[in-house]
């Protein structure tokens, strides 16, 4: 005799998280069905649905039985959240703010035969004669940025005074 293989469905437990709209109890924003439980929720606690953020107001669960699954149904009822306005972070008395400058090629081409042929190289010196309230700063935010990385790498004005002397800019204007 052959043993028979009877496969048996028994009660099985679902999880299901319904999101109310804000302000409604009735019309449902998301409906999520799972094998495991969801994480709680409680009241002031953030949730997603219908592509926006909801503030969880009430939290109430109940259990219904079906014919083959327990649904343990956690219903979520929420408001708008509102978004917390953030204020700019103090700035300390001595920290100088940064002028924006212009990032265009060209200012940054014309600003390397200038740090070039007119003070040789010394971004010290074309920053003691800079005035940083004069201008829109580009110039100043230029200058403390090649010579931190001039610190950094000593060499690279080499490299900065062969672009500039590969270039007939000057030779140009001076005809």
């Amino acid at each position: 005799m052959t043993p028979m293989r009877v496969r048996i469905r028994g009660i099985r437990n679902l999880y299901v998280l319904n999101v109310y709209r804000a302000g409604s109890g009735t019309v449902i924003a998301a409906r999520r069905v799972s094998r495991k439980p969801f994480a709680p929720l409680a009241a002031g606690d953030a949730v997603r649905a219908a592509r926006k953020t909801l503030r969880v107001t009430a939290v109430a669960v109940r259990v219904e039985t079906k014919e083959n699954a327990v649904e343990h149904i956690l219903d979520v009822f929420t408001s708008p959240a509102v978004r917390k306005r953030t204020t700019p972070a103090a700035v300390a008395a001595n920290v100088v703010p940064m002028p924006a400058g212009d990032d265009s090629v060209v200012a940054q081409f014309l600003r390397y035969h200038v740090l070039v042929r007119r003070f040789d190289g010394d971004p010290d010196a074309w920053l003691a004669q800079l005035d940083p309230g004069d201008g829109d700063g580009g110039d100043v935010r230029f200058v403390r940025w090649i010579r931190s990385r001039l610190r950094q790498d000593p060499a690279l004005m080499t490299s900065i005074r062969a672009m500039v002397d590969a270039t007939p800019f000057w030779r140009a204007a001076e005809a």
